[in-house]
């Protein structure tokens, strides 16, 4: 199980079906949307007034990015295995970073825009059959 565990969200070689993909993307983002939200309430700076005086209290707000940057690792491999499937190079996970310019040029939401992406990662089958990236994930 450990090995299942740490080839599915640590390790970029492979493919992984609609399914599995999809599952692990929604399991990431309640990863994300808990860590945030239990950390908020480290994270948002506490304001405090001493006579009159401002004073800020900032302790814990590296701990949002903390989170985010130990899943970011897990995600990336999760969508680069999900291209793999679609026999297409992981390294066209780069293109996420597109996301925000092309949002400000077609003034639509980049939430949207990313949505639309892994919809259609998330809806397109996968190669049937091996390819270049490994075995079906079907026939597993």
């Amino acid at each position: 199980m450990f090995d299942t565990f740490t080839w599915y969200f640590l390790s970029r070689h492979g493919r992984v079906n609609r399914q599995e993909f999809l599952l692990g993307y929604l399991g990431l983002m309640i990863v994300i949307a808990l860590s945030i939200r239990i950390f908020s309430a480290i994270a948002v700076p506490r304001v405090r007034y001493y006579h009159g005086r401002y004073e800020g209290d900032h302790t814990g707000g590296w701990w949002v990015l903390v989170v985010l940057a130990v899943v970011l690792w897990p995600l990336a491999a999760v969508f680069v295995k999900r291209l793999h499937d679609l026999n297409v190079s992981g390294w066209w996970m780069l293109a996420a970073l597109a996301i925000a310019p092309v949002s400000s040029v077609t003034n639509i939401s980049g939430w949207i825009i990313a949505l639309l992406v892994v919809a259609t990662l998330g809806l397109l089958p996968g190669t049937s059959g091996n390819n270049r990236f490994g075995n079906d994930p079907l026939h597993r």
